[in-house]
């Protein structure tokens, strides 16, 4: 069994985070830095939607491999103060340096990960919206015109 010293963090650090550029998400309690993390099949605009917020509900509505999930582990940074999560592993609390870190295993993490979700009370958080077009088409339309013309004087005139 492996353990793991996961960071104590809050609101606040995690907010910090946010303006240090670091793209940070909440799954299940648990906190994942996936600034680097490019080559999400979803696009990485999906993280910049959910940064600094809790995507359980967005994270288990879509189906994710095994695979996908060992992967998390790569990015976990963190456990969120006062959660749930972290009141049942306060006694493991350790401080270093006026840092707060909590012992967790690989195998809490994956049970986490397969617990039903219905036990979990419902939280108002966003829900994935699509994107908006914003293509101006009056300019577009404006621009293909003014294109023609200039064709038309140029070279058939």
């Amino acid at each position: 069994m492996v353990v793991k010293k996961l960071k104590v963090i809050d609101d606040k650090e995690l907010k910090k985070l946010k303006t240090e550029s670091k793209s940070c998400i909440v799954i299940n309690d648990l906190i994942y830095d996936v600034s680097s993390f490019y080559e999400h099949p979803g696009g990485y605009d999906l993280f910049k939607e959910y940064e600094g917020l809790d995507a359980t509900d967005a994270f288990n509505s879509i189906g994710h491999s095994e695979n996908a999930k060992n992967l998390m582990n790569s990015f976990l940074i963190g456990i969120k103060k006062n959660s749930k999560e972290y009141k049942k592993k306060e006694k493991t609390k350790i401080i270093e340096n006026k840092i707060e870190y909590i012992n967790y295993s690989d195998e809490e993490i994956k049970k986490e990960e397969k617990e039903p979700q219905e036990s979990k009370p419902k939280e108002n958080k966003p829900t994935l919206i699509k994107k908006e077009d914003k293509t101006n088409y009056p300019v577009v339309a404006g621009i293909i015109i003014l294109f023609g013309v200039a064709y038309y004087f140029l070279f058939l005139k």
